[in-house]
């Protein structure tokens, strides 16, 4: 009995421990998730609300998609209910953006177990550039949902480039929008707990958002084909634009190609490469070449030019530009010193595969000094770095690979000579063989032969000869003096300009240095182009660009006006220098420009005085910060032209204004206002006035406004709490440049804008719902409106008869632009991000159209007047989700003017009008496009079965490179035909993607000049023929084409060029020992 007694309590208490299990196990997981979001809201873990989802969401997830993310690294904010589609739409976009690497917050409001997680989640708000709201039956129940959603509309309306994309995952917008059934439910359980102005900002929220122009997913069967293209609009406004400006490349394929082999692509090893070469030798543009080529191999990508002029600020100030294009954020938090960045970079850039390029490093250049150990970056990155000083680069670590690039051969220099000596690629016979001559003794250096060939453009040959007599002076090794003849032969004005540039404004835009250089008599439009046409300077997107070997030579002959005394020098752009001559009060007449631009101890106050200014006779440029300076300067800089003044860090107002004043810019002050204006109001010749953090109240009064050309707001505000900007800006009557940047106004009033005006950017007024009319503004030829999302119409747009470029950016109430087609000079358009815009005006009457860009227009459903665009030369339209007829489009087409013809993410156009183009059995060709050079098609198969038609019917005699990338959605069956592709035989490059159902190609044979081919997922292509006659072909990518018939090896023998060969993974498409002792140089390989 006893025994039976204490089994029986034995079974007791295991049965008492069975039940308690499940209650301790709630307990237990509570406390894990506890912990969880506690750890996630001290920034301990932030990877993800789902760290599992990721792993299971990448397939093969990399180890680095696991890696914990601090808040304020997103870039996309998922905004949804999770019960409702965790595991359908939102976890395949989700799967979708984290597989390119796209740092996602997936918001899931059953992960919100308290308040103490709020602040966190604001922060990832804030933090994020794209939301996407997945709307569902039960989203408005969430309180949480409801909450975030109220605070990414209040982000979007006052911060520029935000974007909100919505889904509505099975339910009606119109429910979304009007709070009407299940959210009008909802709505009712709500007032119930909320006070009325949150219901309020909550509704408002839901009508705008609900108005924007999403997608509708009205069945399982399309939530993958909609996920993809939303992955394809956040990619394509989160990815920059990483291909970088490079000249006309002659004579680089080879070292391009070597650098590339290098690098070793395939190799999952981190790589650096060392680029090394006199200056001007080109290295340069080899990395830039390079960049623009593998970079979208990459998940970031980072280019720093002139690392050696950008290390004198410091190393923090190389890391921060580093951080910030890696990370895509403009980088302003406060790094201490190196060793906190290194640790910045280790924590926050590891984890991407990253593809840096820093060029032209010297030998105070310490890779672990700047970005840390080499193994702290994800595996697969690779380093490009430039130097003169091969020494530098070997001492970087032992497994650099160096590249010497050697000097141009005979021919490609004398075809770069030519190209600007004669602006073509051989020289005419008369002058033959000078050029020969003169090429020889530029020893195959890029940079002489460029400036030497532009120095003699249009030259008699007495001047050829004398050149040619002065260059052989000069030993071949002193390449510096043979560039600064070019400087000897220039007039004393472009002198000036060049020294100015040289030291001063290289990146800076080209329009406010003029304006001193006419005030002081240098003739700037003149001297610039002279400058320009010597290939002495560049502008590119409006900012002076200079080779960096001349930009030394500039400030070399700088130096050599005085060497022991820096203070005898005319331009001091050098921190140390200049601080040194001020304090130490060394000032002289012969300076005509300070620069200072040390952000070194920022807190730190000033001790510049008035009388360090003392001697400062021929001042006129002077670039300064605030924090420096204690005292009245007024009347100390007499012939001052132009004041640039940072107020960072500093709330105190010097008196420079002086009566010469040409330029003033006042940046980010916070002070006394008043004072601000008093100073200002002295300056009786001002052209140009650009103000940041300023009170708007007084402006109006402003005195001196009939001088006044150019006019700069940022961030200004009104110190009452009106919103209506009444500036007086009619009374500026020689006003020509008006920009208007976060000025917190609803309305502009005033009267009508000056007619004088010739360009009008106004951007990121995120509260204006009203302009002045801009119908008097007769002389305006460009007109920019951006990020201003509560203006609903643009008054007076037809009466800008001159206008050549209009762009409207990113306006989310903009329902029309009433007026478009009376734009008769109209040269340019584009129409971005504008979702409220469903139809356009006719552009029949545009006839002088030469680029026509319209991007993510998500409810612009027709284009009309296509056939009147007889001069269009770009047509780019690119994720117009909506849109489905485009008329006109045959007409346009027979105009023969296109050159780029671009259709993406353009998934219901189903009508492009080719029905007259009939495809009889004569085989006759309709129209014969011998301008379109590019034609790149992405959208669904539907559309590419109507393009591929067309390529059928035309002709594309001067094509070099063709896209046509197809995406499934529904039922696509009917298989592709690409006849008529083996006419285009000038292609050089041609891209296929995504074409499940193609089988066949025509034959390659007539395509010789074909360098590229990329064909990717044709699982269904079985056989390629022609390749035999491709002799040019470098590079042959046939991953996906899972199903082609093995390939005789002899077939692939005679293809010399070939380089690389990418077939499917596990496929025995061809005997690659047999193809590679046949071809020494391939190169095979797969992609997974």
């Amino acid at each position: 009995m006893g025994c039976f007694y204490v089994e029986m309590d034995y079974m007791k208490w295991a049965v008492t421990v069975i039940g308690l299990l499940p209650p301790l196990l709630i307990i237990l997981y509570k406390l894990w998730l506890g912990r969880r979001i506690s750890n996630r809201a001290n920034n301990v873990d932030n990877a993800s609300r789902t760290l599992d989802s990721i792993a299971s969401a990448s397939g093969s997830a990399d180890s680095d998609t696991l890696l914990p993310l601090p808040f304020g690294e997103y870039e996309v904010f998922l905004n949804f209910r999770g019960p409702d589609t965790r595991y359908q739409i939102t976890d395949i976009l989700f799967r979708f953006l984290v597989n390119l690497k796209i740092r996602t917050f997936k918001d899931d409001d059953e992960l919100r177990k308290g308040e103490g997680i709020w602040p966190n989640l604001v922060e990832a708000i804030e933090q994020s550039k794209i939301y996407v709201t997945i709307f569902s039956e039960n989203y408005a129940y969430s309180k949480w949902c409801l909450k975030e959603l109220a605070v990414i509309v209040e982000r979007q309306e006052r911060n520029q480039g935000c974007i909100i994309l919505p889904i509505f995952y099975m339910v009606d917008p119109r429910d979304v929008r009007h709070q009407s059934g299940p959210y009008l439910r909802a709505f009712r359980q709500h007032e119930n707990f909320f006070d009325e102005e949150t219901i309020r900002i909550w509704k408002a929220a839901l009508n705008k958002v609900g108005a924007l122009k999403g997608w509708h997913v009205k069945s399982n069967d399309e939530q993958g084909a909609i996920a993809d293209l939303v992955t394809g609009l956040v990619w394509s406004h989160l990815s920059k634009n990483n291909v970088l400006e490079t000249d006309k490349l002659i004579g680089m394929d080879d070292h391009i190609e070597v650098v590339k082999e290098r690098l070793a692509l395939d190799s999952s090893c981190m790589t650096i490469v060392g680029i090394h070469g006199i200056g001007g030798i080109g290295k340069t543009t080899i990395a830039k070449a390079v960049y623009n080529k593998v970079s979208p191999q990459f998940d970031r990508c980072s280019f720093v030019e002139d690392v050696r002029e950008m290390q004198k600020n410091g190393a923090i100030n190389l890391q921060k530009h580093i951080i910030s294009n890696i990370l895509r954020v403009k980088s302003d938090e406060s790094i201490a010193n190196a060793s906190e960045g290194i640790g910045i970079i280790r924590d926050r850039i590891s984890r991407f595969k990253s593809l840096i390029v820093l060029d032209d490093v010297d030998e105070k250049f310490e890779f672990d000094e700047i970005l840390g150990n080499i193994k702290s970056f994800l595996l697969g990155s690779r380093f490009i770095i430039t130097s003169r000083n091969v020494r530098v680069l070997s001492t970087l670590t032992d497994d650099c690979k160096l590249y010497r690039v050697r000097e141009m051969s005979h021919h490609h220099s004398l075809q770069l000579f030519c190209n600007h000596a004669f602006k073509r690629d051989s020289p005419p016979s008369n002058f033959e063989t000078l050029s020969k001559d003169i090429v020889y003794v530029a020893a195959g250096l890029p940079l002489t032969l460029k400036v030497v060939g532009s120095l003699l453009f249009q030259e008699e040959e007495a001047i050829w000869k004398d050149k040619l007599r002065q260059l052989k002076e000069i030993p071949e090794e002193k390449v510096v003096e043979r560039l600064k003849i070019n400087y000897d032969t220039l007039n004393e004005e472009a002198k000036q300009i060049f020294l100015d540039i040289a030291c001063f404004f290289i990146g800076e835009d080209k329009e406010l240095p003029s304006y001193m250089w006419s005030d002081c008599g240098l003739f700037p439009i003149t001297n610039i182009n002279i400058l320009i046409q010597r290939s002495v300077i560049e502008i590119k997107t409006h900012l002076f660009q200079m080779h960096d070997q001349l930009r030394d030579i500039g400030r070399e002959i700088v130096r050599q006006e005085d060497i022991r005394h820096p203070c005898k020098r005319s331009r001091i752009w050098s921190n140390e220098k200049a601080l040194d001559i001020l304090l130490n009060k060394k000032g002289t007449n012969r300076v005509e420009g300070i620069r200072i631009h040390d952000d070194r101890d920022k807190k730190k106050p000033g001790d510049i005085s008035k009388e360090c200014f003392m001697n400062f006779l021929e001042l006129r440029y002077l670039d300064i910060k605030a924090r420096m300076l204690n005292d009245d300067f007024s009347n100390s800089v007499p012939g001052l032209r132009w004041l640039r003044v940072s107020f960072k860090y500093s709330d105190r107002m010097p008196n420079f204004i002086v009566d010469n004043l040409v330029i003033v810019e006042l940046l980010d002050y916070e002070g006394p206002k008043s004072t601000a204006l008093s100073h200002i109001q002295m300056a009786s010749k001002l052209k140009v006035l650009k103000l940041s953090g300023y009170w708007l109240d007084e402006f109006r009064k402003f005195p001196h406004s009939e001088s006044l050309e150019i006019l700069n707001l940022d961030s200004c505000y009104y110190r009452s709490s009106l919103f209506y900007m009444d500036l007086g800006i009619g009374n500026f009557g020689k006003l020509k440049v008006l920009r208007l940047k976060s000025l917190w106004v609803r309305e502009i009033t005033g009267g009508m804008m000056p007619s004088s005006l010739t360009t009008l950017h106004i951007k990121s007024c995120s509260c204006l719902v009203r302009l002045p009319t801009l119908e008097n503004l007769e002389n305006l030829t460009v007109l920019s409106i951006e990020c201003c999302y509560e203006l609903e119409e643009i008054l007076g747009l037809g009466g800008l008869k001159s206008l050549e470029t209009l762009s409207i950016c990113h306006m989310d109430a903009l329902g029309n632009v009433d007026g478009l087609d009376s734009l008769y000079s109209l040269k340019s358009l584009t129409l971005r991000s504008c979702d409220a815009l469903e139809r356009l005006p006719s552009m029949a009457s545009l006839s002088k159209l030469l680029h026509l860009e319209i991007d993510s227009c998500l409810g612009l459903t027709e284009i009309h007047g296509l056939g009147g665009l007889e001069s269009l030369q770009m047509l780019h339209i690119y994720f117009a989700t909506s849109l489905s007829h485009l008329f006109g489009f045959e007409t346009l087409l027979s105009f023969n003017k296109l050159k780029a013809l671009t259709l993406r993410g353009c998934p219901v156009v189903t009508l492009l009008p080719l029905h007259d183009l009939d495809d009889d059995e004569r085989g006759v060709k309709v129209a014969i496009l011998d301008s379109l050079q590019e034609l790149d098609i992405r959208g669904t198969v539907l559309m590419l079965q109507i393009f591929c038609r067309m390529i059928k019917l035309l002709m594309f005699p001067s094509l070099t490179q063709l896209t046509l990338t197809g995406m499934e959605i529904g039922n696509a069956d009917r298989e592709l035909s690409l006849d008529g592709l083996e006419s285009m035989e000038e292609l050089v490059e041609l891209h296929l993607g995504d074409l499940t159902t193609l089988r066949s190609l025509p034959s390659l044979s007539k395509l010789g000049k074909l360098k590229r081919i990329t064909i990717d997922n044709a699982p269904k292509l079985r056989k390629i023929e022609g390749v035999t006659g491709l002799k040019y072909l470098e590079e042959l990518d046939l991953t996906g084409c899972t199903s082609l018939e093995r390939w005789p090896v002899d077939e692939l023998s005679c293809l010399e060029k070939l380089k690389i060969l990418y077939i499917a993974p596990g496929t025995s498409l061809i005997d690659r020992s047999a193809l590679r002792r046949k071809l020494l140089k391939v190169s095979i390989r797969s992609r997974f």
